[in-house]
Protein backbone atom coordinates (compact mmCIF):
# COMPACT_ATOMS: atom_id res chain seq x y z
CA UNK A 1 0.00 0.00 0.00
CA UNK A 2 2.92 2.60 0.77
CA UNK A 3 4.34 1.28 -2.43
CA UNK A 4 1.03 2.77 -4.34
CA UNK A 5 0.81 5.63 -2.44
CA UNK A 6 4.37 6.80 -3.20
CA UNK A 7 3.73 5.60 -6.86
CA UNK A 8 1.02 8.07 -6.53
CA UNK A 9 2.72 10.65 -5.26
CA UNK A 10 5.56 10.97 -7.38
CA UNK A 11 3.34 10.74 -10.64
CA UNK A 12 0.89 13.54 -8.83
CA UNK A 13 3.96 15.69 -8.31
CA UNK A 14 4.94 15.25 -11.88
CA UNK A 15 1.84 16.43 -13.36
CA UNK A 16 2.15 19.69 -11.33
CA UNK A 17 5.51 20.04 -12.47
CA UNK A 18 4.75 19.12 -15.91
CA UNK A 19 1.47 21.85 -15.55
CA UNK A 20 3.90 24.41 -14.22
CA UNK A 21 6.47 24.07 -16.69
CA UNK A 22 4.10 24.26 -19.49
CA UNK A 23 2.88 27.24 -17.63
CA UNK A 24 6.00 28.86 -17.53
CA UNK A 25 6.91 28.07 -21.28
CA UNK A 26 3.64 29.49 -22.50
CA UNK A 27 3.97 32.80 -20.50
CA UNK A 28 7.33 33.32 -22.33
CA UNK A 29 5.86 33.04 -25.62
CA UNK A 30 3.54 35.00 -24.86
CA UNK A 31 5.82 37.87 -23.56
CA UNK A 32 8.02 37.06 -26.71
CA UNK A 33 5.29 38.19 -29.13
CA UNK A 34 5.38 41.92 -29.28
CA UNK A 35 2.41 43.09 -31.11
CA UNK A 36 3.41 46.37 -32.92
CA UNK A 37 0.82 48.95 -33.52
CA UNK A 38 -0.36 49.19 -37.26
CA UNK A 39 0.37 52.40 -39.48
CA UNK A 40 -2.92 52.61 -41.57
CA UNK A 41 -2.33 56.33 -43.05
CA UNK A 42 0.74 57.86 -44.64
CA UNK A 43 0.63 61.47 -45.32
CA UNK A 44 3.42 63.81 -46.27
CA UNK A 45 3.27 67.23 -47.53
CA UNK A 46 6.63 67.86 -49.77
CA UNK A 47 7.77 71.27 -51.86
CA UNK A 48 5.75 70.88 -55.29
CA UNK A 49 7.58 71.87 -57.79
CA UNK A 50 7.53 75.67 -59.24
CA UNK A 51 8.60 76.55 -62.54
CA UNK A 52 11.97 78.25 -62.55
CA UNK A 53 12.63 76.69 -59.10
CA UNK A 54 15.09 74.37 -58.09
CA UNK A 55 14.23 71.01 -56.22
CA UNK A 56 14.32 70.57 -52.89
CA UNK A 57 13.84 68.20 -50.16
CA UNK A 58 11.68 70.13 -47.63
CA UNK A 59 8.82 67.70 -46.40
CA UNK A 60 6.40 67.57 -43.22
CA UNK A 61 4.09 65.24 -41.60
CA UNK A 62 2.35 65.21 -38.26
CA UNK A 63 3.28 61.81 -37.31
CA UNK A 64 6.45 59.89 -34.59
CA UNK A 65 5.22 56.77 -36.18
CA UNK A 66 7.51 56.50 -39.04
CA UNK A 67 10.16 58.93 -40.32
CA UNK A 68 11.29 59.67 -43.77
CA UNK A 69 14.93 57.42 -45.21
CA UNK A 70 14.84 58.68 -48.45
CA UNK A 71 13.04 61.35 -50.71
CA UNK A 72 14.38 62.50 -53.98
CA UNK A 73 12.84 64.38 -56.99
CA UNK A 74 12.87 62.67 -61.06
CA UNK A 75 11.90 64.02 -64.11
CA UNK A 76 8.83 61.81 -64.95
CA UNK A 77 9.71 61.37 -69.06
CA UNK A 78 13.33 62.40 -68.79
CA UNK A 79 14.29 60.13 -65.44
CA UNK A 80 16.79 63.15 -64.73
CA UNK A 81 17.48 63.47 -60.79
CA UNK A 82 16.30 67.17 -59.85
CA UNK A 83 17.17 65.91 -55.74
CA UNK A 84 18.31 62.71 -54.14
CA UNK A 85 19.09 62.59 -50.31
CA UNK A 86 21.67 59.49 -51.70
CA UNK A 87 25.00 61.56 -52.10
CA UNK A 88 26.13 58.99 -54.50
CA UNK A 89 23.09 60.36 -57.01
CA UNK A 90 24.03 61.93 -59.99
CA UNK A 91 21.78 65.62 -59.77
CA UNK A 92 20.66 67.55 -62.69
CA UNK A 93 21.90 71.15 -62.03
CA UNK A 94 18.45 72.49 -63.68
CA UNK A 95 15.49 74.58 -61.99
CA UNK A 96 12.00 73.01 -62.65
CA UNK A 97 9.84 73.80 -65.95
CA UNK A 98 6.73 74.70 -66.18
CA UNK A 99 4.41 72.08 -67.67
CA UNK A 100 6.77 68.78 -66.95
CA UNK A 101 5.42 66.55 -64.69
CA UNK A 102 8.01 65.23 -61.84
CA UNK A 103 8.29 62.48 -58.79
CA UNK A 104 8.80 62.31 -55.79
CA UNK A 105 10.10 59.21 -54.79
CA UNK A 106 9.88 58.71 -50.65
CA UNK A 107 10.61 56.02 -48.64
CA UNK A 108 9.99 56.06 -44.67
CA UNK A 109 10.76 53.59 -41.66
CA UNK A 110 8.31 53.04 -39.17
CA UNK A 111 9.64 53.51 -35.50
CA UNK A 112 10.13 50.95 -32.95
CA UNK A 113 6.83 49.52 -32.03
CA UNK A 114 5.62 50.45 -35.30
CA UNK A 115 4.87 48.28 -38.44
CA UNK A 116 2.43 49.44 -42.16
CA UNK A 117 -0.03 48.02 -42.57
CA UNK A 118 0.29 44.95 -44.74
CA UNK A 119 -3.04 44.07 -45.34
CA UNK A 120 -4.01 46.18 -48.51
CA UNK A 121 -5.56 48.75 -46.06
CA UNK A 122 -2.82 51.34 -46.20
CA UNK A 123 -3.85 54.87 -47.43
CA UNK A 124 -0.87 56.99 -48.44
CA UNK A 125 -0.67 60.48 -49.68
CA UNK A 126 1.60 63.29 -50.75
CA UNK A 127 0.50 66.80 -50.64
CA UNK A 128 -3.08 65.41 -50.25
CA UNK A 129 -2.77 63.73 -53.72
CA UNK A 130 -3.19 59.24 -53.40
CA UNK A 131 0.69 58.25 -53.67
CA UNK A 132 1.59 55.28 -55.49
CA UNK A 133 3.05 52.03 -53.02
CA UNK A 134 5.85 50.80 -55.30
CA UNK A 135 7.76 48.71 -52.35
CA UNK A 136 6.50 47.41 -48.74
CA UNK A 137 9.03 44.82 -47.14
CA UNK A 138 7.30 41.72 -45.47
CA UNK A 139 8.18 42.81 -41.97
CA UNK A 140 6.10 45.52 -42.54
CA UNK A 141 9.00 48.27 -41.31
CA UNK A 142 9.88 50.03 -44.65
CA UNK A 143 7.78 51.75 -47.34
CA UNK A 144 8.49 53.11 -50.83
CA UNK A 145 6.12 54.98 -52.47
CA UNK A 146 5.74 57.83 -55.25
CA UNK A 147 3.68 60.73 -56.60
CA UNK A 148 3.29 62.55 -60.04
CA UNK A 149 3.58 66.57 -60.13
CA UNK A 150 2.86 68.78 -62.82
CA UNK A 151 4.94 71.98 -62.37
CA UNK A 152 3.08 74.68 -62.57
CA UNK A 153 4.54 78.67 -62.78
CA UNK A 154 5.14 80.54 -59.81
CA UNK A 155 1.80 82.79 -60.67
CA UNK A 156 -0.46 80.02 -61.25
CA UNK A 157 0.50 78.60 -57.33
CA UNK A 158 -2.77 79.48 -55.63
CA UNK A 159 -4.57 81.33 -58.59
CA UNK A 160 -8.28 80.92 -59.82
CA UNK A 161 -7.16 78.53 -61.99
CA UNK A 162 -9.37 80.13 -64.60
CA UNK A 163 -12.27 80.84 -62.13
CA UNK A 164 -13.14 84.88 -63.08
CA UNK A 165 -14.39 85.05 -59.09
CA UNK A 166 -11.23 84.12 -57.89
CA UNK A 167 -12.18 81.25 -55.86
CA UNK A 168 -10.86 77.69 -55.54
CA UNK A 169 -11.45 75.13 -58.07
CA UNK A 170 -13.24 71.51 -57.74
CA UNK A 171 -10.34 69.75 -57.76
CA UNK A 172 -8.63 72.00 -54.76
CA UNK A 173 -11.72 72.17 -52.99
CA UNK A 174 -11.11 68.37 -53.36
CA UNK A 175 -8.31 67.39 -52.42
CA UNK A 176 -9.21 69.91 -49.07
CA UNK A 177 -11.81 67.99 -48.18
CA UNK A 178 -9.72 64.62 -48.39
CA UNK A 179 -6.75 66.03 -46.47
CA UNK A 180 -9.49 67.06 -43.65
CA UNK A 181 -10.79 63.68 -44.02
CA UNK A 182 -7.63 61.91 -43.56
CA UNK A 183 -6.80 64.15 -40.39
CA UNK A 184 -9.98 62.95 -38.74
CA UNK A 185 -9.67 59.51 -39.46
CA UNK A 186 -6.13 59.89 -38.03
CA UNK A 187 -7.42 61.39 -34.70
CA UNK A 188 -10.27 59.07 -34.61
CA UNK A 189 -7.52 56.06 -35.04
CA UNK A 190 -5.59 57.81 -32.10
CA UNK A 191 -8.33 58.42 -29.94
CA UNK A 192 -9.67 54.47 -30.30
CA UNK A 193 -5.61 53.25 -29.97
CA UNK A 194 -5.14 52.69 -33.46
CA UNK A 195 -2.02 54.42 -35.72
Amino acid sequence: MKSIKKLLAITLSLIMALGVFSASVFAEEETDVIENEIISIVDITVAAPVAGEYAVGDYEFESVDYSVDFLQWVGFETENIYFSTDPEDVITEEPFAAGDSYVVCITVEAADGFVFDVQENLIVSVNGYEAQIFDLTEDGKELSFSCLFECEAEDDIGGDDGNADGGFSFDQILNLLKSVLLTFIRFIGSLIGIS
